[in-house]
């Protein structure tokens, strides 16, 4: 059964809604957590606040997390890649009965079934109660994009610093660089090495007809007129470019920055077969759990998430991003409904006020809309180290100021604190 615990003693009568927290007690649970990117690291961390009777099993190759979303400034500047790796360790630490109650696996995943997961390089099985898949996506094979996300390319922390460093080393001496698809990524990617290596010609390919096509009339100026002002970058519209285009590009190094793929090859073959759909998203509702599979849950950029109206949005989507907060869906949703599923309760769908709530702001704030239109409600997409582009329902801000918004650093000192009290870097 889940009781609820005081945590302020005799405070608790009067802010008990906001100050208890559930805790698990009974026979003891097997929770199984396949992945180590934010979303999968969220739940365990969330999991082991509190002294809960089950026990934890995270798979993952690698031993860190990866804070991928920088790895655009990290060959840019690679004196800071170590700071793009925090260890699993220094994570678990800082979570009073982690040590307890996570077992971190090194190893993939390569059968699941309705009762347990077995490991590819050990063969080992571990069965569960409750199962978590959380292991994000990637671009595809045949590029350095691949690389953007350390995913199953390194196992160590060490290995991922040498290989963004590596990266750099490749960049800089490169005779040119393409870049495909003008997406955050691949316009953040573009913005970030034009700016470091002013010597070499770094071409961004979209089959759109202009840079930003798709975003906010103020950020596609910006964006146009920041990338007008460097010399070394080009941009053309209007082609869907491939890794064969290279060499009518004069280009030998290639990220290939559309089409990201769920990282859910493993599910293919088993039991679980029926949780994918066409593209290889595990269905979920908002609660987390997988549609047709009671006992099953997944969240991060491997899901798509589905409303009681039949509508369907992949977490990975800007859109998706921009209305939900994905850690705030893996510690107040899913953490929440795992030990809901465990005590035989009733699932909540804790996002849904928060969901409502962005969905009014953009219906209030879309200029010449009907009803029902979205407005994109804000990013920040950073240009270098000294500029970036903001925009916030409307108003749309450029230089220092944003990029101070965004840190220098794009918060991974500030995230590293937070995870593990240390502003790292870990590595060196």
């Amino acid at each position: 059964m889940i009781a609820e615990h005081s945590q302020l003693g005799c405070l608790a009568g009067c802010l008990s809604r906001n100050r208890r927290r559930r805790v698990y007690r009974g026979e003891t649970k097997r929770v199984v957590i396949v992945g180590g990117g934010f979303a999968a690291v969220h739940m365990c961390e969330e999991l082991a606040k509190q002294p809960h009777d089950i026990k934890i099993t995270m798979i993952c190759p690698n031993d860190h997390l990866d804070i991928a979303w920088a790895s655009p400034r990290a060959i840019a500047r690679p004196e800071t890649a170590n700071r793009n790796v925090i260890p699993f360790h220094k994570i678990f630490e800082r979570s009073k009965y982690a040590a307890s109650m996570v077992t971190h696996v090194h190893d993939t995943v390569a059968w699941v079934t309705e009762t347990h997961v077995e490991t590819a390089m050990s063969c080992e099985k571990y069965e569960y109660d409750v199962l978590v898949i959380g292991t994000g996506a990637t671009y595809a094979e045949g590029s350095e994009a691949k690389r953007l996300k350390s995913n199953h390319t390194s196992m160590s922390g060490k290995d991922r610093v040498k290989e963004l460093r590596e990266l750099a080393a490749r960049v800089a001496g490169a005779k040119g660089v393409m870049v495909v698809g003008a997406g955050p990524t691949g316009i953040e990617l573009a913005a970030e090495l034009g700016a470091a290596y002013p010597r070499v010609p770094i071409k961004l390919v979209t089959n759109k007809y202009e840079i930003g096509a798709g975003m906010p009339k103020p950020v596609k100026a910006a964006l146009q007129q920041s990338f007008a002002s460097r010399p070394n970058v080009t941009v053309v519209a209007g082609e869907r470019g491939s890794v064969l285009d290279a060499k009518r590009h004069e280009c030998d190094v290639v990220f290939m920055c559309a089409g990201m793929e769920p990282n859910t090859s493993f599910l293919g073959g088993g039991s679980l077969k029926a949780s994918l759909d066409a593209k290889g998203f595990v269905k979920t509702g908002p609660t987390g759990r997988v549609l047709g599979f009671p006992n099953v849950f997944a969240l991060g950029d491997c899901a798509k998430t589905y409303a009681t109206d039949g509508s369907g949005m992949e977490m990975m989507s800007e859109r998706y991003r921009r209305e939900h907060d994905t850690e705030k869906f893996a510690r107040r949703v899913c953490a929440s409904n795992v030990l809901r599923c465990i005590a035989g309760e009733a699932l909540v769908d804790k996002a849904a006020k928060e969901r409502r709530w962005w969905h009014a702001v953009g219906t209030a704030g879309a200029a010449g809309g009907g009803e029902g239109s979205y407005v994109y409600p804000g990013a920040v997409m950073s240009l270098s180290p000294s500029d970036s582009v903001g925009y916030v329902q409307g108003s749309v801000a450029r230089g220092w100021y944003m990029a101070a918004r965004k840190r220098k650093d794009l918060w991974r000192m500030r995230l590293s604190k937070k995870l593990t009290g240390h502003d790292g870097p870990h590595y060196t």
